[in-house]
């Protein structure tokens, strides 16, 4: 047994198909097939049910599989320590956020890190919540900011910040207003994003809870353009904080406590649980926190043990 077929095993139990664990190991279905036959031929045991569908990991593949994410994540904590033993960060790190943090935030946090680490070649994806789970699970990024954690199952996690989503608006919208609560906010012209956008899943259950339905004119999933629709005098949103800065538009937006219900959002880093953070990832993550620190209404979590994983 070598860590190639404890790799491939690992892609199909987790996948359920060659076609995707094959596209998640970058190689072509042959060579999944051909690793699983040897190592089920080797030890003369069979770990997968195969049908139409795809295949079926057995008893024997789950209770396999748990002392595969063992090898595995030791395997990378063995490579944590030797990385940690230069004081020298190069190479290249992939990370992945949300759009809210991509308005203002990862703009700065980027800057600042080339500063920093000059040797660094990092490179910063956007996309939907499921688009980013998918690209960590591929192995495309090292890691992904994302809020909330309960579709994170496989998924290493460690808190970042917690912020209350606030409304936003034109600031003759808002003139005199410090707050605006949830009955008064489902009267006026409303632009959210659309369902298919884990925030306004979030909103919406809020709401539901108090026993409120909003009904927006517009649904904009474009974070930029939503923002752009609330220039409109008496347009108003609901936004995380990070994604607003004085220095849009010139000041004309504003944004005001949102009040029954408070909203709060919960922000991680989440990685695949058989890896550990690359020191150059967590020196990010770590300067993206300062950024987020210096906004209003974000609480910064100081870095503990990750969740998610077995020990």
């Amino acid at each position: 047994m070598d860590i190639r077929q404890i790799r491939c095993f690992v892609a199909l139990y987790e996948e359920g198909s060659i076609t995707r664990a094959a596209r998640r190991m970058h190689v072509v279905q042959p060579a999944i097939s051909q690793q699983i036959k040897r190592l089920e031929a080797y030890h003369d045991v069979q770990l997968f049910a195969r049908d139409a569908h795809g295949v079926r990991p057995n008893a024997l593949a789950h209770e396999f599989y748990r002392h595969c994410i063992r090898v595995l994540t030791e395997l990378e904590r063995a490579s944590a320590v030797l990385s940690r033993g230069s004081d020298r960060f190069s190479g290249k790190i992939c990370v992945g956020a949300q759009a809210s943090f991509h308005q203002y935030v990862m703009p700065r946090a980027l800057e600042r890190f080339r500063d920093l680490y000059p040797e660094v070649e990092v490179l910063s994806r956007d996309g939907y919540r499921s688009d980013l789970i998918s690209w960590l699970i591929a192995g495309d990024l090292d890691c992904a900011l994302l809020s909330t954690t309960q579709d994170l199952l496989n998924m290493q996690t460690r808190d970042v910040s917690t912020e209350a989503l606030v409304v936003v608006g034109h600031r003759d919208t808002l003139a005199g207003r410090e707050a605006i609560g949830g009955r008064e906010l489902a009267e006026w012209q409303l632009v959210l994003p659309s369902r298919y956008k884990s925030m306004r899943n979030l909103i919406d259950a809020h709401f539901g809870l108090q026993g409120i339905t909003l009904r927006p004119e517009l649904e904009v999933d474009s974070l930029q353009s939503l923002l752009h629709i609330t220039l409109r005098p008496g347009w108003l949103s609901i936004i995380p904080p990070m994604a607003l800065s004085s220095e849009l538009f010139g000041g004309i937006l504003r944004s005001v406590a949102l009040v029954d219900p408070i909203i709060r959002r919960k922000v991680v880093v989440a990685w695949p649980r058989h890896k550990s953070l690359p020191t150059p990832v967590d020196r990010f993550v770590c300067t993206l926190s300062e950024i987020l620190a210096d906004i209003p209404g974000v609480e910064i979590h100081e870095p503990g043990p990750a969740s998610g994983v077995e020990s």
